[in-house]
């Protein structure tokens, strides 16, 4: 009868925990900023800083996030992939600096046509509308978060 009860108890934990696990996953908030980093005769080079906030009572284990730029749905550049699990605190934030290396410059005149490409090339203001995509696990679960931003140079 013990057995039975214990067993019972340590399965009613267990599937709390996990739920608790999985409902944190879904609270978290994430942000990005993207800047231009670099602009060279094989395109330009981004700088992006996701900062993944935690605001509940566990710690996570989120995976090095994987950023992709667009523009109307094409996209201009992609992180680097990094298989690295990283814990973030119980009500705590952490911070990933990118760096995003464009296509080179023929599709980036495809993509943005040859105005904005000359533009950027000579080093003119714009204002770019972007949509940046940001891909990680949490807890062994997808998280994927996309936003519309506006790139300035």
């Amino acid at each position: 009868m013990f057995k039975w009860i214990a067993g019972g108890l340590a399965a009613f934990f267990s599937i709390r925990y996990l739920s608790r696990l999985q409902k944190a996953g879904k609270n978290i908030t994430s942000r990005i900023k993207v800047k231009i980093h670099k602009i060279g005769l094989t395109g330009i080079e981004l700088t992006a800083e996701v900062k993944l906030q935690n605001p509940n009572p566990v710690a996570l284990d989120i995976q090095h996030p994987f950023v992709k730029i667009l523009f109307k749905d094409k996209i201009l550049g992609t992180s680097s992939i990094e298989n690295s699990i990283i814990e973030v605190a119980e009500h705590s934030e952490k911070t990933f600096d990118l760096r995003i290396q464009s296509a080179g410059w023929l599709t980036l005149i495809q993509i943005l046509g040859v105005t904005v490409a000359s533009d950027i090339r000579s080093g003119n203001p714009i204002k770019l509308p972007i949509q940046t995509q940001m891909i990680t696990r949490v807890n062994g679960l997808p998280y994927e978060k996309t936003d519309t931003i506006l790139l300035q140079l």
